[in-house]
């Protein structure tokens, strides 16, 4: 079988989900990515992982103001692709962007792969082109059963047959991977031997940044690296507060490779992971950095949110808070908890691989086999 994905993602080389769904799915057929990058570059290639990608640089992104009119955009994006699809004989479409490919698709042409909840599609009007959407797909998939739940309760599920989910496990080539990026030596001498926490996706506000760095200046014998953005506002606040001791207690690696994770995470103390609830987004959020920690023997602090309470509950992994990371006061109070029994979370983790692992069979072959 030919499968096309079609994504709209910063870039193939972080987005752990489409990695993992290409590499399995790569061993039995043949995967082709088409792409608009986050900065809107045009370039053709092969991933690190060996699936071959071609990007589209939309002249709509160019000429339109960030954020809007994105339904031209998305047409736009739908019509350049287009006429490479032909030669498919199934389009596997990521998220919400690209509602356009699903929307015009042949019958069961399409899997639609949600990586966030479609809020879109709640509004008035766009329920019946989203019930149109499942009607036409080969199967639309979900991060989690709580988010199939939410739609549900929303009256924007109608056929409930047509939806599974795919949880965002962490696979065995990321749990194995001794792969480190440029910067590692320059963190291992500014570590200088001390115990650190690892951070991940603090790039909003809705992430609590300030109050998870701040948790871990609060203890002097901590420091902590950040991968990935950091919200630039939150930034600013630290800065001003702490000065030059925020640098030398936090280490802002920036963006990293999936595959060089592992480095950073393995000899980490703790992890800690937190989402307002304000949203359902982030209130059914299931981030695989959560997975990836605990297979690799890092416990965690969480936030009430109802996925990662379960999973983390489910082989006391480590301390799921009761709010959701607003009270910088709890989440002291839950670091020395886990730090004073510390070896009881760090031993319960190494249970985590034999239940949090990706594997091929994660892809039910049901899904595009009809």
């Amino acid at each position: 079988m030919k499968i096309a994905f079609v994504a709209r993602t910063k870039g193939l080389e972080y987005d752990d989900r489409i990695r993992k769904e290409c590499i399995s799915l790569s061993k039995k057929h043949d995967v082709f990515i088409f792409v608009n990058f986050e900065d809107n570059r045009q370039e053709e290639g092969l991933t690190s992982y060996g699936t071959p990608f071609k990007s589209f640089k939309l002249s709509s992104r160019e000429r339109l103001p960030s954020a809007k009119y994105l339904l031209i955009k998305s047409l736009e994006f739908y019509f350049r692709v287009y006429p490479y699809l032909k030669q498919y004989d199934l389009v596997w479409s990521h998220e919400e962007y690209t509602f356009m490919f699903p929307l015009f698709a042949k019958p069961n042409g399409c899997i639609w792969d949600l990586h966030e909840i479609p809020f879109r599609f709640e509004r008035k009007g766009m329920k019946q082109v989203f019930n149109y959407i499942e009607k036409k797909s080969r199967k639309i998939l979900h991060a989690n059963n709580h988010r199939i739940k939410y739609l549900t309760e929303q009256s924007v599920i109608k056929h409930p047959k047509k939806h599974d989910y795919l949880r965002n496990l962490p696979d065995k080539q990321f749990l194995e991977s001794t792969m480190k990026d440029r910067n590692y030596k320059d963190f291992i001498v500014w570590l200088d031997g001390s115990d650190y926490v690892y951070l991940q996706g603090l790039s909003m506000p809705r992430r609590h940044p300030y109050n998870t760095v701040e948790a871990i200046l609060n203890r002097a014998n901590l420091k902590a690296i950040v991968v990935g953005n950091f919200d630039k506002p939150t930034l600013l606040r630290l800065k001003e507060k702490y000065g030059n001791m925020l640098n030398n207690r936090v280490y802002f690696a920036g963006l990293v490779n999936q595959l060089h994770i592992p480095a950073y995470l393995r000899k980490a103390k703790f992890s800690i992971i937190l989402y307002d609830i304000k949203t359902p987004n982030n209130r059914y959020c299931e981030p695989n950095r959560l997975y990836q920690a605990i297979i690799m023997n890092v416990p965690v602090v969480v936030g009430k949110n109802e996925p990662m309470t379960e999973i983390v509950e489910s082989g006391e992994y480590g301390i799921a808070m009761e709010t959701d990371g607003d009270d910088l006061e709890e989440i002291d109070k839950s670091i020395s908890i886990l730090l004073d029994n510390y070896q009881y979370y760090h031993q319960n983790t190494k249970e985590g691989v034999k239940r949090l692992v990706w594997s091929d069979s994660s892809i039910k072959e049901s899904w595009y086999f009809q």
